[in-house]
């Protein structure tokens, strides 16, 4: 009997993820469609060459799995050795790469703007949830003394000489992300004018468009110059990170970031100055002699590219903004984490007879009174006190789902943060009942409730609240020591080193909040705009949850339950995304009234999130 239900639960899990969510995809793209004004590429050649490699590829995975594995490739029946062989010789996760290699290439081959530009991406980053937020960690605790090496693996952070295969390796992590870069942003923004400058005019001739290939051949040398291998580990690492930052730009601000593309087809063979100066700190650090010379060279090469690029001012000014941040990844890291850790440790209270006033409160107030504010200046005035009670009925909503989920003697007034999205089913009805158009108001919600999240997990810190679990790394964690914050009070983890979830939760709502603000800017529908934005904050809260440590948590089939929620967010996002509503044209008018009603809403939230009665027993009397 249990053999017949193990075979039966096979074959739903293999119909879901061969047939349902490839279907669902389909789907997708198909009804978004009208929606995504970008360029298609077609290419039949291109596609069917794709499809059979993804075909293939996915085949041989699965393949591999079954004979040098014993099970087969599902999550809930994972298989019962640890696979090296096959294609996990050269990749890691080779079924998902095939996966969207397909994709990519049955969207080209059908021609499809969503497809190619919306569900691919969403597909990917998805997969790479899936990843970081269940599978690596499984794989961890099921097969604890092993590790995975492939051919494609970064040289490792060690002082030897590299190989031949080591430095092709490096050059084509740097090379073919920088070549993907520059075709989608090429595609993507196509001639966007700059928002300031022009190219730079030197007194020699620079017009002919193969100048730029140059600058090619300057990187292509720098793996074959580089004599250790933890040099070329950080010279790939920080050129893939610095090409990372600047497409992720070049695509919201094509105006601002893609500038340093030329005006004709040499962008194929076309890098950017940051990559110069990424290479030449890499051999400074080597030989100085080496470096002076690659230096006078990189100078010639860059003011070549000035010539070209739409806008010098844009292109230096962006190239040394990008150096730093790429360059110094490890510093700014280290930074925000100790900063983290202070915040986490600066609990303050004080006491006024029965009232007791906590220091996180003003944290969220401020990050209410930023939405609000920020929502009044997109939408004008007309809508102020709408958004502001909206505000209201989200915050009650998510005390209450926390009660339900959450509360307890040690939590008498928690906040949920999927209670807040319950709530904006019922804000929005009561917005509706005003008279208000109600989709203008959730897409500007949408907009700025990133950045307002991620502002109130400042909060989170100080409370404990959504904190982490134990890593052995000290360059990663951070440790709590107030006797008020959860971690210590309700987890017991005083002292250790846990993993900063809140950090990771702002990073990524930092990002997600400039994506949907260039979605507002280009006249995206509001349901399209939310449905990102369930997406997106539903995709990072299913990793940042696989690493948090909270021991009131329920585990349910593998998966922490916010997890669950997660997935369900996406799937909700997925239809808000294809629901079609004629986008209104809003011209903004800010005025006393949107000033009003952020103070109203920063000071409400400061009274509902950082002010308690310490010597009360009811229910929502105290917050720790």
């Amino acid at each position: 009997m249990n053999k017949i239900k193990t075979q039966i639960n096979k074959t739903l899990y293999a119909i879901v993820f061969l047939i349902v969510i490839p279907g669902m995809l389909w789907g997708w793209a198909k009804f978004t469609e009208d929606l995504i004004n970008l360029p298609v590429i077609e290419s039949t050649l291109a596609g069917y060459i794709l499809i059979i490699f993804g075909v293939l590829l996915m085949a041989w995975a699965m393949y591999a799995l079954k004979t040098y594995g014993k099970g087969l490739p599902m999550n809930a029946y994972p298989p019962l050795k640890f696979v090296t062989n096959g294609p996990y010789h050269f990749f890691r996760h080779p079924i998902y790469w095939g996966f969207g290699i397909l994709m990519v290439g049955y969207f080209i081959l059908t021609k499809s703007a969503s497809g190619l530009w919306l569900v691919t991406p969403i597909t990917i980053l998805a997969i790479i949830a899936l990843v970081m937020g269940y599978e690596a960690i499984d794989m961890k605790k099921r097969f604890p003394n092993e590790s995975m090496t492939t051919i494609l693996d970064l040289p490792a952070k060690i002082k030897e000489p590299p190989g031949i295969r080591a430095r092709l390796v490096s050059l084509f992590w740097v090379a073919a992300p920088l070549f993907l870069a520059n075709f989608i942003i090429a595609q993507w923004a196509g001639n966007t004018a700059a928002i300031v400058g022009k190219p730079l005019v030197l007194p020699i001739h620079t017009e002919n468009q193969y100048l730029p290939l140059l600058s090619v051949l300057f990187i292509m040398a720098i793996p074959f110059v580089i004599k250790r291998k933890d040099l070329l580990r950080t010279w790939a690492m920080t050129s893939i990170i610095a090409v990372c930052i600047s497409t992720f730009t070049a695509l919201l601000y094509p105006g601002l970031g893609a500038q340093y593309l030329p005006f004709n087809n040499a962008y194929v063979y076309f890098v950017p100055i940051f990559l110069m100066l990424l290479s030449v700190k890499v051999i400074f650090r080597q030989s100085k002699p080496l470096g002076v010379l690659f230096s006078i060279v990189a100078i010639a090469l860059m003011s070549i590219q000035l010539t070209f690029s739409r806008s010098a001012v844009l292109h230096l000014s962006s190239a040394i903004i990008i150096f730093l941040l790429a360059d110094n990844y490890f510093h700014v890291w280290i930074f925000l984490r100790k900063g983290a850790e202070k915040i986490a440790n600066s609990w303050k209270e004080w006491i006024f007879g029965k009232v007791r006033v906590i220091n996180h409160g003003f944290y969220v107030g401020f990050g209410t009174f930023l939405g609000i504010l920020l929502a009044g200046i997109l939408v004008g005035d007309a809508y102020a006190w709408a958004i502001l009670i909206f505000a209201f009925v989200v915050i009650v909503f998510s005390a209450l789902w926390a009660q339900l989920i959450e509360g307890s003697e040690k939590l008498k007034r928690p906040y949920g943060y999927y209670g807040a999205l319950v709530g904006i089913i019922f804000a929005s009805f009561t917005v509706w009942a005003m008279g208000y158009n109600v989709w203008v108001i959730i897409g500007v919600i949408s907009v700025v409730m990133p950045w307002v999240q991620g502002i109130g997990r400042f909060r989170c810190l100080v409370n404990g609240c959504c904190h982490g679990g134990k890593v052995d790394k000290p360059y990663i964690g951070i440790k709590y020591f107030h006797h008020r914050s959860r971690v210590c009070g309700i987890s017991h983890l005083k002292g250790e080193l846990l993993h900063p979830t809140p950090l990771y939760a702002m990073l990524w709502l930092f990002l997600v909040g400039f994506i949907l603000f260039s979605l507002w800017y280009n006249n995206f529908s509001s349901p399209f705009i939310f449905g990102l934005y369930l997406i997106l904050t539903g995709i990072g809260r299913f990793v940042e949850e696989a690493y948090r440590g909270e021991v009131q948590t329920h585990i349910i089939k593998g998966l922490r339950l916010y997890q669950w929620t997660a997935i369900l967010s996406v799937l909700i996002g997925i239809i808000m995304t294809v629901i079609n509503v004629e986008v209104i044209n809003i011209t903004s008018d800010v005025g006393w009234e949107t000033i009003l009603s952020a103070i109203i809403g920063g000071l409400f939230t400061i009274f509902a999130m950082g002010v308690d009665f310490p010597n009360s027993n009811a229910r929502f009397s105290r917050l720790v």
